[in-house]
């Protein structure tokens, strides 16, 4: 059995594995992972996941994976060429692949080795990161490589006779948003056996396309996937209209939800004149869109104006609003202030990352790496002055480091609450200044902020009851995309049901 060194699975893997781990708690509020099928503990594994947020992708596989067991991925060979950063990825258990040969058996042959040895490869088939509303095309790779593997494991008389290849959903509710949720789903594995030689070697392209078109279905079921952009904005706006935010929904349903929001809107269903309420489709659709923007403008989200949807907006209401908004954050602050001090060099580091990076995909990469090297002078700091005070003694050394970690926590415990009435009161300021002064002071194009906010009120309440009601009407005729919607959130569809049930 090859040493856990020589598999690249060794110290290096597991400070990996915590750095992983503490970047993913810090990030993210909450994070679900689903496990659709058990996943072995052992044996030769290739995991197919998306890729569509740049490192923090691997860092979620290396941190969520089954049993803790090590991912290798690929990197391009020349890497491996540069003395110090060849080491550390060795020491991490990438492996190399050249590109460049024209022999599978030589591109592959790293990756043969590891899953010789039992190991786990975790590939991202799209090849690049994306910013897209659907997957990109997913790229032959692993599937060659399983092929190959397959032909070792035919030339051997014992030994095991197939490879599982399991596809990975790594889904975001705002993936360049800090505190924001994460759904890592493990799906069915596609099983591969020596038997499906006997088809590989009658047509080896065929064979490929067909195993990778296999894996690429995989990976869907487990993502959200939109053929377009507007689409997918009016799929999330009428998921938020109804059920609120990503916290709305059950973080184990938040892809089935959105992804039968999806279907409501998808093109097939309303370009297609012969589709079910094809025209309340269309022009549903359009008032989400025309929802979105006008939110967009006033810089609110449809939550922000909830309250207003069954009453009146006035200056008492508003004005109450704020008042309530900032005396509920005021008397937080004094338990949450030593923690924003301290960190307040992280807040300004993600908002100019958030504001220069132009790459969407890029930004919780960046939040991430830039937090780690600012982490060591801003800590450091902070150990040396708390050391200093106590007297420079190896004990106060030691409680300092003690606490340090007891801080950090009792800062992410309270930040969460903190942070959402942070936006609570932005929201209730500028919905103050729009009734107060009919402007938003932001934006010199948008005059008339006032009547654009009780505009939005009344789209969004119009939006509520006709997406209530097209839902109803289509699970009424057997779809099952608003069966499902309606199943999950039966008490909205209540007085549906009852006007139904009292007409019949």
């Amino acid at each position: 059995m090859p040493s856990l060194e020589k598999q690249g699975e060794g110290k290096t893997y597991i400070t990996l594995q915590y750095l992983s781990r503490l970047a993913l708690w810090a990030y993210f509020r909450n994070i679900k992972i689903i496990c659709r099928a058990p996943v072995p503990a052992e044996g030769p594994l290739l995991i197919a996941a998306n890729h569509s947020n740049m490192v923090l992708d691997p860092i979620v596989l290396i941190a969520t994976f089954p049993h803790s067991r090590p991912c290798h991925f690929w990197a391009l060979a020349r890497f491996f060429r540069i003395p110090l950063v060849g080491k550390i990825l060795k020491a991490a258990g990438v492996l190399p692949v050249d590109t460049k040969t024209h022999s599978n058996a030589k591109l592959f042959e790293h990756t043969l080795l590891t899953l010789d040895r039992g190991a786990v490869v975790a590939l991202f088939p799209e090849g690049t990161s994306y910013t897209a509303p659907n997957h990109l095309p997913f790229k032959d790779g692993i599937s060659w490589a399983s092929f190959e593997y397959l032909t070792q494991l035919a030339q051997r008389e014992e030994g095991p006779k197939s490879v599982s290849i399991i596809p990975v959903g790594i889904t975001y509710s705002t993936k360049n948003r800090w505190r924001s949720e994460m759904v890592v789903e493990y799906g069915d594995p596609i099983v591969q056996t020596v038997e499906d030689l006997e088809e590989f070697h009658q047509d080896p392209k065929r064979s490929v396309k067909n195993l990778t078109d296999r894996i690429a279905k995989g990976v869907e079921r487990s993502t959200i996937n939109s053929p377009d952009w507007d689409t997918s904005h009016a799929a999330t706006e009428a998921r938020s209209i109804l059920f609120g935010d990503s916290r709305g929904v059950r973080l184990e349903e938040y892809v089935h939800v959105s992804q039968s929001f999806i279907g409501l809107f998808h093109p097939k269903n309303t370009d297609d004149k012969e589709a079910l309420y094809y025209k309340e489709r269309i022009e549903l659709k359009e008032r989400l869109l025309m929802f979105s923007k006008k939110l967009k403008s006033l810089r609110l989200n449809a939550g922000d104006i909830s309250m207003y949807e069954n009453q009146e907006i006035t200056m008492t209401r508003a004005t109450l609003r704020l008042i309530s908004t900032w005396m509920g954050l005021v008397v937080q602050i004094p338990l949450f202030l030593p923690g924003i001090i301290i960190n307040s060099p992280f807040y300004i580091l993600g908002r100019l990352i958030d504001s220069y990076e132009p790459y969407t995909e890029s930004v919780s990469q960046d939040k991430l790496i830039f937090s780690f090297f600012l982490a060591m002078p801003v800590y450091g700091t902070l150990i040396w002055l708390l050391w200093k005070l106590t007297g420079y003694g190896l004990i106060s050394l030691l409680c300092v480091l003690m606490l340090l970690p007891l801080f950090a926590w009792y800062h992410m415990a309270l930040i969460d609450k903190n942070y959402d009435m942070l936006k609570q009161v932005i929201a209730s300021w500028r919905i103050f200044i729009a009734i107060t002064t009919g402007t938003t002071g932001v934006d010199a194009d948008w005059t008339h902020s006032r009547e654009a906010l009780e505009d939005c009120v009344r789209l969004r309440r119009w939006c509520r009851d006709q997406t209530r009601l097209l839902v109803f009407n289509l699970a009424k005729h057997g779809d099952p995309e608003a069966q499902y919607l309606v199943d999950y959130g039966k008490p909205l569809f209540a007085s549906l049901m009852e006007e139904s049930q009292e007409q019949q």
